[in-house]
């Protein structure tokens, strides 16, 4: 209980920081630092190198994903008129399309390693999720899991294209820069529902909402600006 607190304060002062314009870079920069620390020794590396880390379940980690966050809305000293997207403001262009990339490029990789490429693997995965769910959402995970039993190969593929035009969507022309977020939202929404079964909040013993509300919220960040106005 009394780590629980520690840690518990510790985010709620992140948050605070973080909202509060004065103290907004310091809190970020802290927030970095917390969240390296729990991606090592809390989520292990996210499992990335054990080689069964999988997309649906929440790779690389959600906290890192925080970290990136961090780094692309560090609050830039002056708005730049240039900036295709909120995430370039502070990094520019070139450098978060390439961390875009890495992200979405990664997890493409992920889907297709031997470990989710198993015939029951996105289904044997969805249904470990339902431990204490409410009745509502054991049953839509056992619809799922039933719908993808035996077909782990398919589902590997299929997700990790989608991935992978996710990946190279920030690269698209402006009249279809939209497209990649937009995919990005719904495969979040995909890994958020199915595979992490709501990040578990509903079973009173999740620490975080795991890995699909922070992809989708990198994925308003690379929302192209409208023609014309500051991103």
């Amino acid at each position: 209980m009394l780590l629980n607190t520690v840690f518990a304060t510790i985010q709620l002062l992140l948050g605070l920081g973080i909202a509060y314009r004065p103290t907004a870079r310091a809190a970020l920069a802290a927030s970095i630092a917390w969240s390296l620390a729990v991606w090592w020794f809390g989520e292990g590396l996210g499992g990335v190198l054990s080689g069964s880390a999988s997309p649906v379940s929440g790779a690389p980690g959600a906290v890192i994903l925080y970290a990136l966050l961090a780094v692309l809305l560090w609050p830039a000293d002056r708005p730049c008129v240039t900036a295709p997207f909120v995430a370039a403001r502070a990094v520019g262009a070139p450098t978060a399309r390439l961390l875009w990339l890495v992200l979405w490029g990664s997890l493409a990789y992920f889907a297709l390693t031997p470990a989710n490429r198993a015939p029951q693997a996105l289904s044997d995965m969805i249904v470990s999720m339902t431990g204490g769910e409410p009745g509502w959402v054991t049953g839509l995970e056992n619809q799922a899991a039933a719908v993808l039993a035996n077909q782990g190969l398919t589902a590997s593929i299929v997700l990790a294209v989608a991935l992978a035009v996710i990946a190279i969507g920030v690269f698209l022309p402006p009249p279809l820069a939209r497209s990649g977020p937009i995919l990005a939202l719904v495969v979040a929404a995909f890994i958020w529902v199915f595979g992490e079964a709501f990040g578990q909040i509903l079973t009173g013993g999740a620490t975080d909402p795991n890995s699909g509300p922070l992809l989708a919220l990198l994925a308003l960040a690379y929302w192209p600006s409208a023609p014309g106005k500051t991103a």
